[in-house]
């Protein structure tokens, strides 16, 4: 059952490893432009950003939602996964937008002023590092519970999730 959660940890960390990897290419489009933009770049990003990001929240879902409760009182998980709902709505559309953005840089027909694009692009990669930090945070507080109290809500859930 550890194993299983080590994994989930694990598959986590490396989306986290791949957004942050992204983000940093998209900081080096938003610094360079009006520059030419990649095609090949472009098209990894648009083809990948959102359904990484979608399993990145499926696992947070699995995860770190479920272990919230390893570290919070009932009144305090509740507000807080409601706001992490919330901020992952905001990301996805985020994504999305960044997406639309880069077809439209790929195919010559974006309506946006480059100030725009990079202002919008910045705000992605700055929202998304910001959020795998604390996503980080919450991890690393969830991983020291179960070393200390081992059988709490996330083993068992992850455990019936799995199963």
């Amino acid at each position: 059952m550890k194993d299983m959660t080590s994994n989930i940890f694990s598959d986590l960390e490396a989306c986290y490893g791949q957004l942050i990897s992204w983000c940093d290419l998209l900081e080096a489009i938003a610094d360079f432009l009006p520059c030419h933009v990649d095609e090949r770049l472009c098209e990894t990003i648009t083809v990948g950003l959102v359904p990484l990001l979608a399993t990145s929240h499926q696992l947070e879902e699995r995860l770190l939602c479920t272990g919230l409760g390893l570290i919070m009182n009932d009144e305090e998980f509740s507000e807080a996964d409601q706001r992490r709902r919330a901020s992952r709505l905001l990301d996805y559309d985020a994504a999305q937008e960044v997406v639309e953005t880069l077809h439209s840089l790929q195919g010559g027909r974006c309506t946006l002023s480059w100030d725009a694009v990079g202002y919008q692009l910045r705000s992605f990669f700055g929202s998304m590092r910001r959020h795998i930090r604390s996503e980080r945070e919450i991890m690393g507080l969830i991983k020291k519970a179960m070393a200390t109290g081992g059988s709490g809500p996330v083993t068992s859930i992850v455990a019936t999730k799995a199963a």
